[in-house]
């Protein structure tokens, strides 16, 4: 792979990250505590890993390079129309959330919607 190619968000096949991080950005966000997101930083590969985020609070970075990290919407891991986080029946939902996990998402990046695969984790 080419300096050039880790700086393409394109290259990216496959995303891994832990259930608990895809679940308690979803809270986070649905209670309006916060704006967490799912971030991949670069350098990009084939196969890459998403951790939780506050977005905003981006800091400088350790890759040299020019590409920007993708940010991952919590709810692009859920089916359209999955219920909000509510404010009694946590465990239930959070169970609900974790069968309904996407195997498939799309990402927005800034070279436009890719589809990759999903692997949790824990």
């Amino acid at each position: 792979m080419s300096e050039s190619d880790n700086r393409d968000p394109s290259v990216i096949r496959q995303l891994a990250v832990t259930t608990d991080d895809v679940l308690a950005a979803l809270e986070a966000r649905d209670r309006g505590r916060r704006e967490a997101v799912l971030r991949i930083t670069p350098p990009f590969s084939g196969r890459m890993r998403a951790r939780i985020h506050v977005a905003g609070t981006e800091g400088a970075y350790e890759y040299d390079g020019d590409a920007e990290p993708v940010h991952v919407e919590p709810r692009a891991f859920l089916p359209d129309g999955f219920p909000r986080f509510p404010g009694t029946g946590a465990d239930g939902w959070r169970s609900a959330a974790r069968e309904s996990l996407q195997e498939q998402i799309e990402v927005d990046s800034s070279d436009g919607p890719l589809t990759v695969r999903v692997r949790y984790l824990g």
